[in-house]
């Protein structure tokens, strides 16, 4: 049986594996020679003043950039907060290299990736990233130190450049600002040229056709056909107001007659209710009912906690029992004919004592009523007007005060 050749020869040695590339390294940790390359480079002036604020150096508000710069890269290497801060707003600002450049991990990747970002000019990020990165490659960042040190004075030399061709350009815009100011002096006249001939010319737009219509109105007038059509339309004005005027003429005979009516049903009314309180009257002094108005009962009981009753007009011989119906319900009857015969004076006395002032409105004037709860309502009173001057009325009335709260004489 034939031996089966090895498949690798005996003398071959496996290439080295890279190291697993170890964390990013920090300002703290970068070479001092490179930090002012890094800050310059990758920092803008305004963010290294905030950094140099939030590390509390003691530099005047005024102090220049110059001498900000200096000082941040002077404190980096061993003022471990300044490293700290300096650190994560170079990561804040260019996360998206930092993972590009994470995903290098031998000295040939990472050169070919500076390549490619120094061909498109991107190189602020690349640099961070590549200065920061966890791979051994002195050669490569000596090599980025040096391209960025030369772009550094390609830069400076470019600029110099640029302000001497803008010191130029300000004299040639300087010696051309006569010319502009007179070409916009003259823009600004043709402008206000062009605005009054075109108010010029929508004035004698609206007059051709004023004149036209009143070409229009002439003719009509001349034909007789406009004074035939405000004729027609005068006498259609005409029956139509005729029309309305007796339409208003019916409607007004309606509501007087409707009026005539209500005023003859009111005058039923009063009279049937000062019936129907004769009868309730006579008929309990008749059979002497000492429970006159008493409630019932399905009513709850009625206290009027000691309040004063004034009772104003009625008749004569129901007092007696309207005041035996308010003092059964725990109150005190006051009591006014609503005339001459008890005077003004007292009435005026009466209604500073009662705690809730009641008017049948059949016994007493429209103006007696008026009077009566216009001083109820400067006094602070309970004003009931009653719908006739029967007991029962009055203890509605009574049931309605009781509702009411405390009384102003028992607080």
């Amino acid at each position: 049986m034939l031996s089966r050749s090895p498949i690798l020869p005996e003398d071959f040695t496996p290439p080295p594996v890279p190291a697993a590339p170890q964390r990013r390294r920090r300002m703290d940790q970068i070479p001092g020679k490179w930090h002012c390359s890094i800050i310059g480079t990758c920092l803008p002036l305004a963010e290294l003043r905030k950094i140099a604020v939030k590390a509390r150096f003691n530099l005047p508000r005024d102090a220049s950039d110059y001498r900000i710069h200096g000082a941040v890269v002077h404190h980096c290497a061993e003022h471990k907060v300044l490293s700290r801060l300096v650190t994560k707003a170079l990561d804040k600002r260019f996360p998206a290299h930092i993972a590009r450049f994470s995903r290098a991990a031998t000295e040939d990747e990472l050169t070919e990736l500076w390549q490619s970002h120094c061909d498109s000019g991107d190189v602020p990020g690349a640099y961070w990233a590549l200065m920061s990165h966890p791979v051994d490659c002195q050669a490569l960042r000596e090599r980025a130190y040096g391209e960025v040190h030369m772009l550094s004075h390609l830069s400076g030399a470019s600029q110099r450049v640029d302000m001497r061709r803008l010191a130029e350009l300000e004299r040639a815009l300087a010696s051309r600002a006569g010319e502009v100011e007179a070409l916009t002096a003259e823009r600004t006249r043709w402008r206000e040229t062009e605005t009054r001939l075109r108010h010029d010319v929508a004035a004698l737009d609206l007059h051709r056709r004023r004149a036209e219509q009143l070409e229009a109105r002439v003719a009509e007038l001349e034909s007789g056909r406009a004074l035939a059509e405000m004729r027609a339309a005068l006498d259609a004005a005409r029956a139509e107001a005729n029309e309305r005027a007796l339409g208003i003429t019916r409607r007004d005979e309606r509501i007087a007659a409707l009026e005539e009516e209500l005023t003859g049903l009111r005058a039923d009314t009063a009279r049937l209710r000062s019936r129907a309180a004769d009868l309730e009257l006579t008929l309990c002094e008749s059979s002497g009912c000492p429970r006159l108005g008493g409630t019932t009962d399905a009513a709850p009981p009625l206290d009027l906690c000691r309040r004063r009753i004034l009772y104003v007009g009625g008749m004569t011989r129901a007092v007696a029992h309207m005041r035996d119906l308010v003092t059964r319900h725990n109150g005190e009857f006051l009591h006014h004919d609503g005339g001459l015969e008890d005077g003004c004076a007292r009435l005026a006395s009466a209604l500073s004592q009662a705690d809730a002032v009641l008017c049948p409105v059949t016994c007493v004037s429209h103006n007696a009523i008026d009077t009566i709860k216009r001083d109820c309502r400067r006094a602070c009173k309970a004003f009931l007007p009653l719908p006739s001057h029967s007991v029962s009325a009055l203890e509605r009335a009574l049931r309605v005060v009781g509702r009411q709260q405390t009384s102003p004489a028992e607080a």
